[in-house]
């Protein structure tokens, strides 16, 4: 039990830390402007500052602890494997802050690539200091480009979009960018393939089913889903939609994983 708390204690300090560099990153962010969505509750009562550190914390804390599902099979030294999975945390934060949306400005989609990048090395870097493996598998899995498993999750986060943008219209601007928006879908469903890959080198579950699910429903849905969330944070957003938009992309990145399970990559 003690060991227990000892780790919630670590994963709580990962996330209070990571929050700290995120709203330093914050800060040194200028202020856009966008006439597209009215400020949130949280900004026009002047909680947001409260509401982000909490936020931030339990996030950046659910997140990190995702990362204990995989350093078993992991190689290098400590800090490495750490820095890996902030770096594949950090690869679909920024295709996500890359996609075309009417009130993102340009300027943004550089200064918060940023901002949470720094965040997410630095949560990384923690994650591998407190819980890396000091000894690992000196014959660790082999790094193999699963093609048709990549193709799939492609395939199926490709598809989960359209379904999204041409029968229930979610919030997009898809009807005022369109070749914009199928080439951000295209590059998200491969950065989202090949994170996937990679991370399907390090689960330790024969079940088709079950490995899928960790793959797409955790080591990605959680991701997602509280990435997402931080944008009713600041701004007025449709939460129903905002909920369809997630649930759909974590639907399909699920189906798309099945794909690894036809796979002899872990051997």
């Amino acid at each position: 039990m003690n060991k227990v708390i000892k780790n919630i204690l670590k994963i709580l300090l990962v996330g209070l830390a990571t929050t700290i560099v995120r709203i330093i990153g914050q800060l040194s962010i200028p202020a856009g402007e966008q006439t597209v969505l009215e400020p949130s509750i949280f900004a026009q009562n002047g909680t947001m500052p409260l509401a982000f550190t909490v936020y931030g914390i339990f996030a950046y804390s659910l997140i990190a602890a995702l990362f204990l599902l995989i350093r078993g099979r992991m190689t290098g030294n400590s800090i490495l494997q750490g820095l890996k999975y902030g770096l594949v945390c950090c690869a679909v934060w920024i295709v996500y802050l890359l996609e075309p949306l009417p009130h993102v400005a340009v300027l943004d989609r550089v200064t918060y690539p940023i901002a949470d990048s720094a965040a997410l090395i630095i949560m990384g870097l923690m994650l591998g200091w407190l819980f890396g493996k000091s000894e690992c598998r000196a014959d660790g899995p082999k790094t193999v480009f699963p093609v048709l498993p990549v193709l799939a999750v492609t395939v199926c986060f490709f598809a989960g979009r359209m379904i999204q943008y041409l029968i229930f219209d979610t919030y997009s601007s898809f009807a005022e960018k369109k070749l914009e928006t199928v080439l951000w879908c295209l590059l998200t469903g491969v950065v989202i393939s090949c994170v996937m890959a990679w991370l399907n080198l390090h689960i330790n579950n024969e079940n088709r089913i079950m490995r899928a699910m960790i793959l797409g429903g955790l080591l990605f849905g959680v991701d997602l889903l509280l990435f997402n969330f931080f944008m009713p944070l600041v701004f007025s957003a449709d939460i129903p939609d905002l909920i369809l938009r997630t649930l759909v992309d974590i639907l399909a990145v699920i189906f798309g994983c099945l794909g690894f399970s036809y796979t002899n990559l872990r051997k």
